[in-house]
């Protein structure tokens, strides 16, 4: 069953686009590429190995990707077969070395979610700056005030866009906040203590 009817009625374009299947491979490999290129600064793989695992992560061919991940259970068993069937044999063991599953999926995730965050920030940037317009536009325009939807002493309705704009500047501080707390990458290895690594 598909949701593109109602993702669309929920969201824009430009958000859905950061929740595609192309941005999950993007993520998936943008962190076999990260992997590597730390591996290799670390002594851990050679810098030919990385090198080798980037130019792979640049022509990888994801024809087949989604039917080999649904059989698999996971993107990442296909993703890194894949990678290491594309670089020299004496390469192949460097791919994904130290990595589980699960460090890819939840990278790639952080990473799909870190390109939202920025749709957010400029979205909740232009609202707060429209916001502002409004109020300072009408700063003496008289609008009835309520207080529990009644009627009330008199507000102006820059004062209520006012208002409207200090919720939206909270809203965003909290979520820049919590976001840069919890947007971290995954790298744990297979029991989550990197012994593969050293």
């Amino acid at each position: 069953m598909s949701f593109a009817i109602t993702a669309r009625m929920a969201s824009v374009p430009v958000m859905l686009a950061c929740f595609t299947d192309e941005a999950l491979l993007r993520g998936a490999l943008a962190f076999e590429r990260a992997l590597a290129a730390a591996s290799a600064e670390h002594g851990v793989i050679g810098a030919d190995a990385a090198a080798a695992i980037a130019t792979a992560c640049d022509r990888f061919d994801s024809h087949g990707l989604a039917d080999a991940a649904a059989h698999a259970g996971t993107l990442a068993i296909p993703l890194v077969a894949r990678l290491r069937d594309a670089v020299p044999t004496e390469h192949a063991a460097a791919v994904h070395r130290g990595a589980t599953s699960q460090d890819v999926a939840d990278t790639a995730l952080v990473l799909q979610i870190r390109d939202a965050r920025g749709v957010l920030d400029l979205a909740l940037a232009a609202i707060a700056a429209r916001l502002a317009t409004i109020a300072r536009a009408h700063a003496t325009t008289v609008v009835r005030g309520r207080t529990l939807l009644q009627p009330a002493d008199a507000i102006t309705f820059g004062m209520r866009a006012a208002n409207w704009l200090l919720g939206v500047r909270a809203a965003h501080e909290r979520f820049t906040r919590e976001a840069d707390a919890a947007l971290r990458v995954q790298l744990g290895g297979a029991v989550g203590s990197l012994a593969a690594l050293g």
